[in-house]
């Protein structure tokens, strides 16, 4: 072999060696659980901070809901693996394996998950997803020593009571292109789903097509740990209090006039139209039917029309309500079955109804959407 062959030939070597030492060291797995042997230069090592949790949260919630609890606890398990701390998410693992018919996995992660703050133990017991596991033994005994640790921690804690309060809720909001005091311009009130928060649901404000309007998305009013991040819920449920739990969720209702009146009293608004997805869409129906004299319509994407809760009276005298629907056909969550159900009912009672259903499952699509802005700033 010629030298500048043997070169060659060596070059090569070089360059395989090295890139299979560069793709090692991509590929190390970090012993986190021995911190003296990490290694803090390591190109990759803290790339778990830029895990989506809210995003892995999703898909856990989503993958639970169809029916697939091996892919929603893998993504539980890794939702975990960046907060330990996290005992709903844990809990939620716990009932994917009780679920899957694994009692050993199921009794483990319901341990961990009462070690990390879980303390309602009627709940626990009353799970349908633990009834394929409820009567080995390992969960029977692990129930028991449960038991005993949650009267302990709540006992420490103190009972939890709930009691009104009148306080300042924050909103994001949005002016209308090039903003003219003068004029009076439409206000869309955007209701974000369960476990969002305002500054997800604001964001819509780059998909609308047309910004010659208002565009305010309040922030639920009950606050709920999902580990390191705190969700937010239109409605609340106090334990064994039926009358107080309507009553907080009538309180939602009156919060979101409440915004209507505040713009009303503060800027030139001409119609006013609510926005909701999923919880936000379900509340969309009930405030914009309880309260339609506020409202010119509303806009439901991926929600259900609450009928007991509305009332028939109420649903009757609001027909002059008008109201664009949009839901994914392949939902999940809330079923396509409850979006055409909600038209059904709105048209026999002599509503002016737009149903748009889309190829994709629990969202606002964005092509629906723009056609719901058209829908407003043409009526």
């Amino acid at each position: 072999m010629c030298k500048f062959s043997i070169f060659i030939f060596c070059l090569v070597i070089f360059a395989s060696v090295f890139c299979q030492n560069s793709q090692t060291e991509e590929k190390t797995v970090v012993d986190w659980s021995n911190p003296e042997i990490i290694n803090p230069f390591q190109k990759d090592i803290g790339d778990f901070l830029d895990v989506n949790l809210r995003e892995l949260w999703s898909k856990a919630y989503e993958a639970y809901n169809s029916g697939d609890y091996e892919k929603s606890a893998k993504y539980y398990l890794a939702l975990i693996r960046c907060n330990i701390s996290d005992e709903t998410s844990i809990y939620n693992l716990a009932c994917c394996y009780g679920l899957l018919d694994k009692d050993s996995l199921a009794t483990k992660f319901l341990k961990r998950a009462v070690r990390a703050g879980f303390d309602d133990m009627d709940h626990i017991k009353k799970d349908p997803d633990f009834e394929k596991v409820k009567d080995s033994d390992i969960f029977i005994t692990a129930l028991d020593s449960m038991s005993v640790i949650i009267e302990e921690n709540v006992k420490q804690k103190g009972v939890e009571i709930y009691v009104s309060s009148e306080i300042y809720t924050k909103c994001l909001m949005h002016l209308p292109d090039s903003f003219d005091s003068s004029k009076s311009y439409t206000l869309l009130v955007g209701l974000h789903g369960y476990g969002a928060s305002p500054q997800s649901f604001v964001r819509l404000w780059e998909d609308f097509g047309n910004h010659d309007f208002f565009y305010v998305s309040p922030r639920a009013p009950y606050p709920f740990s999902m580990g390191r991040e705190t969700g937010y819920s239109w409605g609340l449920s106090i334990p064994e209090d039926d009358e107080n739990s309507d009553l907080a969720n009538e309180m939602s209702e009156q919060f979101v006039v409440n915004i209507v009146r505040y713009f009303k009293m503060k800027y030139n608004i001409s119609d006013v139209y609510l926005l909701g997805f999923s919880q936000g869409a379900s509340f969309a129906f009930s405030i914009g039917i309880k309260y339609h004299d506020n409202f010119k319509g509303i806009i439901p994407f991926g929600g259900w029309l609450d009928e007991e809760w509305i009332g028939e009276d109420a649903i009757k005298a609001g027909k002059d309500l008008k109201v664009f629907i949009g839901h994914g056909k392949e939902d999940k969550s809330i079923k396509y079955e409850s979006g055409t159900k909600a038209r059904d009912i709105l048209k026999e009672n002599g509503y002016d109804v737009t149903f748009v259903d889309f190829e994709g499952g629990h969202k606002v699509d964005r092509d629906v959407l723009k056609q719901a802005i058209i829908w407003i700033l043409e009526e």
